[in-house]
């Protein structure tokens, strides 16, 4: 008998789990939780700005559309060469994963975008962390800091012999 009492106990404490998880995301929720995981976050408008490991980060969402990008800005293109634009694309490919290299407006960014309802908080906060550190490794390693995608890149081969 008391296995079966402790085998409904954990079912339901599974199912409260994956509620938990499948949650939508609401902008209120989105700002709840950058707020509870960063450094610093204000809010106008549909903008949260803040701060992750000292790269200032922005976070845009259109509820309309159901969409949400965490950016960054990086450099103006006017001023990056063909061949580092280059390697931030190889990069897309390998190293940076989930976030992206992305221009736009005559920047060059680190990005996510998902949907804003089915992010998770736990995605939400790998995203701030991929796009704080592709920012911060660019132009090195083009890294998010969570995976490398298998295979030799050439990226890697490109900062081996231009010692970028």
């Amino acid at each position: 008998m008391n296995r079966i009492i402790l085998t409904f106990i954990l079912l339901l404490n599974i199912q409260t789990l994956i509620a938990k998880e499948t949650e939508r995301m609401t902008p209120e929720s989105l700002f709840k939780v950058i707020q509870s995981y960063t450094e610093s976050a204000n809010i106008e408008n549909n903008v949260i700005s803040f701060k992750y490991n000292q790269v200032s980060l922005y976070c845009i969402w259109d509820s309309k559309a159901d969409r949400m990008r965490i950016i960054t800005p990086i450099a103006e293109t006017s001023k990056l060469s063909p061949e580092l634009l280059e390697l931030a694309l190889r990069a897309n490919y390998h190293t940076v994963l989930d976030a992206r290299y992305a221009i736009g407006d005559d920047f060059l960014y680190a990005a996510f975008i998902h949907p804003l309802s089915s992010i998770t908080k736990n995605e939400l906060e790998s995203a701030i962390r991929q796009v704080a550190t592709s920012a911060l490794t660019f132009g090195t390693s083009f890294s998010s800091g969570e995976l490398i995608f298998p295979g030799k890149s050439k990226v890697d081969k490109e900062n081996k012999t231009n010692n970028i």
